[in-house]
């Protein structure tokens, strides 16, 4: 049996070394199609299917209080912990082996020789280091005793810190480096790979919670836990629920129970939390590419039969001289099967590179980048895939070939009608299944573009063009922890960098838009008093500078900017956005109005636009703006610049630098960047969607045409004695073109019926990608069928006109 099968794999290389055209044309087919796949395979094992770099990863879960709609919002969201929401959930469940806790994003300075380098910092609990489970590659974890208030500063670096800025240093652990406001001692280096909470973090601090503290407002800390032995997620959750439920016994107040949580939890495993809404679309991308295979598969099986036609009296004769069936049917098995490993091969280089290139264009909103390759899965689904492709498109053909109606091929010449009858059904079958699925993935695609098309025409609230935005974290301890100080520091950096020439407007904030949510405070307003059990209202809360709507572009509708006099003489300024004025004082001026934010008094001096804080495809949020001191507090160190240029903004980097260096030599700058390209980020994972489905679909568009033009061309060669008899009878050269291009058009019409069926339910799919635009959009489809049917007619224009021009005498001398 193994002597046969490898005298058959002999056999058909030397076969398709001769025929190297029909090869050559598989191969190139195969391995573009599983190459796709492959390169969309691997992004979705890395991201999707490859576990967690954490013991028993499966069993770590994240927990999240449900609170109740935000303003500008319908739906309820998580929230942080406070501290007593913390040691509640600490002392309190009964669901974890370990409960800890973690906040992530602290911008810091690391001071050394030359420029200060900032880099993001997260604070953990020990019990938190516990949960995750990982042994450091060098050191250890701080301890419980030392994680607490007043305990010793200490850090634990990532392995690329370690190696970037350290150079390797063996002698890393208990060395002391100095930070923003403040020295540390090394204990740890993590290994590579270690990104907890977010590939962004350089290194993690004790977060040092005091288990008397009494904070129930500010809402900061993470939940991390460990799920015991036999508790499920579903167990987790109801005991959550019930702790939420018992918040009065933490001491939170009756009212704030009820205006603020949902009575909800939130439990989800962590690798559900960082992979997030990026499963819906890889997915979707992952069918896409099966759906080209499926249809390269198709014109393959096409490409078979068309050579087991040419091939049919050789076949004939191998039966007649005692060739077995089954020995016909492993040949062309054989053949079909080493063509597609052939592909595979090609397929997997191609993917190779895909790869690397899909991980460069990728948006950084796509977790675990870092982790994506071809390994040692992708090289497995390859594989798969490949042989049953070759089982797919070689199956019909060998079956035809070892038919014993074969036999009739011989006695009739090579020539039998009912053969001929059986591999067009079997051709326009493949066919109209090629135009069905190409359809859906082109009306796929055409949903992500229409979708992208109305994210791209959302006004934001501001205007990006000519504004270059960068981030500083001063270091309080440096400004005497004064906010005074901070916001004359703040005052003299504006006046600076407005002394720039080509700079228009300077201004600072505390949160960019497109940048995330700020933190809310509740509000009371004078005109619009709660009762005493009732939640007041919160809103979305930013510091800014005077400049910085002038800067943004962020229009003001009513009063003024803010000016120095706000903050350095503490007047109590706000400045609302339009959606509150619309809900309080829709019909007067909403100037003057008098409110309390978490108890400091203010009066609103301005209206501005809404922006978008999330992003283009959520509703702008209604924000409260307040000066850089209001009338109790103040003293915000860390703002986002924005700075409006007359040219190039980037151009003003250099003097940017210089002036912050003069005014403090330790204070870095980070994530410089222009306005626009923010924007473009928010846009970033619709257009990468948009795109590859729009490569897919042009792939599949191309090979759908190939097949309608095969199988055109196939039936003007099997009809050419009955053309030839109507043109010796009369019948006009453009009334066989017609005849010839309407079975083409029929084909792709029973295709277009089907596909639109089958996108209906790709639509479904969508609905949560898509903004602006239903998953049904009639548009849409009616463009994606019409589409088809004119490629339909294009692809068959060719073989028509050859029908038209065959020479009755030659036609009727053939039959």
């Amino acid at each position: 049996m193994i002597g046969s099968v490898l005298e058959d794999v002999r056999l058909a290389l030397r076969t398709l070394g001769k025929d190297r055209a029909f090869t050559l044309l598989t191969v190139v087919t195969l391995a573009v199609a599983i190459g796709a796949n492959t390169a969309i395979f691997s992004v979705v094992d890395g991201v999707l299917f490859r576990p967690l770099p954490f013991p028993d990863a499966d069993r770590i879960v994240t927990v999240a209080a449900g609170t109740l709609p935000a303003p500008g919002r319908t739906i309820p969201g998580a929230i942080p912990f406070s501290d007593r929401g913390y040691w509640h959930f600490v002392d309190n469940n009964r669901v974890y082996e370990a409960f800890g806790g973690y906040s992530g994003g602290q911008q810091m300075a690391l001071i050394g020789d030359g420029e200060p380098l900032q880099i993001n910092a997260a604070a953990m609990t020990a019990s938190a280091w516990e949960v995750l489970g990982t042994i450091p590659q060098r050191g250890r974890f701080p301890t419980p005793e030392e994680d607490v208030p007043g305990g010793p500063i200490m850090v634990v670096l990532s392995h690329g810190l370690w190696v970037g800025y350290f150079g390797s240093d063996p002698d890393i652990i208990g060395q002391t480096i100095e930070l923003t406001g403040l020295r540390a001692e090394v204990i740890g280096v993590m290994p590579n790979g270690f990104n907890f909470p977010s590939p962004a973090i350089d290194l993690w601090i004790p977060l040092r919670l005091d288990p008397a503290s009494q904070n129930f407002g500010a809402h900061s800390i993470y939940g991390l836990a460990r799920l015991a032995p036999e508790v499920t997620i579903e167990s987790a959750l109801a005991d959550a629920e019930s702790l939420i439920a018992r918040f009065g016994e933490a001491g939170y107040g009756e009212t704030v129970v009820a205006g603020l949580f949902s009575g909800e939890a939130f439990v989800r495993t962590l690798k559900d939390e960082v992979v997030g809404d990026a499963r819906q679309p890889l997915l979707i991308l992952l069918g896409a590419m099966v759906f080209v295979l499926l249809i390269a598969c198709s014109n393959v099986a096409n490409l078979f039969l068309v050579r087991a036609d040419a091939r049919m009296r050789e076949s004939a004769v191998r039966m007649a001289l005692g060739s077995g069936r089954w020995k016909l049917i492993r040949y062309v098995m054989t053949e079909s099967v080493l063509l597609a490993m052939i592909g595979g091969v090609v397929g997997v280089f191609l993917a190779y590179l895909g790869t690397q290139a899909l991980v460069v264009v990728a948006p950084a909103s796509i977790p675990r980048l870092d982790e994506i390759g071809v390994r040692g899965p992708a090289l497995l689904y390859t594989s798969g895939i490949a042989i049953l492709a070759g089982l797919f498109f070689g199956l019909f053909p060998a079956l035809r070939s070892g038919s014993d109606k074969m036999l009739g091929a011989l006695r009739d010449a090579g020539r039998s009608a009912t053969i001929g009858s059986e591999r067009h059904r079997a051709r326009s079958a493949m066919v109209v299944a090629q135009v069905a699925l190409a359809l859906v993935v082109s009306v796929g695609s055409g949903l992500m573009f229409r979708s992208f098309q109305r994210l791209r025409a959302v006004d934001p609230g501001f205007r990006a063009e000519n504004v270059l935005t960068f981030k500083l974290s001063p270091a309080p301890a440096n400004y005497d922890n004064s906010p005074e100080v901070l916001a004359q520091f703040y005052d003299e950096l504006l006046d600076g960098l407005e002394d720039i020439p080509g700079v228009a407007r300077a201004g600072a904030v505390t949160s960019l838009p497109l940048q995330g949510i700020a933190g809310s405070l509740s509000t009371s307003i004078d005109e619009f008093p709660v009762a005493d059990d009732e939640f007041p209202p919160t809103f979305l809360i930013r510091r800014a500078t005077p400049g910085y709507f002038e800067a943004m572009g962020i229009d003001v509708l009513e009063g003024r900017e803010f000016t120095d006099e706000d903050h350095q003489e503490r007047l109590g300024s706000l400045i609302i956005s339009e959606s509150i004025k619309d809900r309080f004082w829709p019909d007067v001026s909403a100037l003057g109005k008098r409110m309390a934010i978490a108890g400091a008094a203010a009066r609103s001096v301005g209206v501005v636009r809404d922006v978008n804080a999330v992003g283009l495809d959520t509703e702008a949020e209604p924000y409260i703006y307040k000066p850089l001191l209001d009338s109790v507090g103040g003293g915000v160190a860390a703002m986002a610049m924005a700075v409006r240029a007359n040219a190039d903004p980037l151009s003003l980097v250099p003097a940017i630098r210089s002036l912050i260096a003069s005014m403090d030599a330790e204070l870095p700058i980070s994530e410089i960047r222009l306005m626009e390209g923010i924007v473009s980020d928010s846009l970033s994972r619709t257009s990468f969607t948009m795109t590859l489905l729009l490569m897919a679909a042009a792939i599949a568009l191309f090979l759908g045409s190939v097949g309608i033009y095969g199988v055109i061309s196939y039936i003007v060669a099997q009809r050419t004695d009955e053309i030839g008899v109507r043109l010796a009878l009369g019948a006009g050269a453009p009334e066989v073109r017609w005849m010839i291009l309407m079975q083409g058009m029929r084909l792709a019409a029973v295709g277009v019926v089907v596909g639109l069926l089958a996108a209906v339910a790709m639509g479904r799919l969508m609905t949560s990608l898509l903004y602006g635009i239903s998953p049904f959009d009639v548009t849409t489809f009616v463009i994606g069928a019409v589409i088809f049917l004119v490629v339909a007619a294009l692809a068959g224009i060719i073989p028509a006109m050859r029908a038209s021009r065959i020479p009755p005498a030659m036609a009727l001398q053939s039959g």
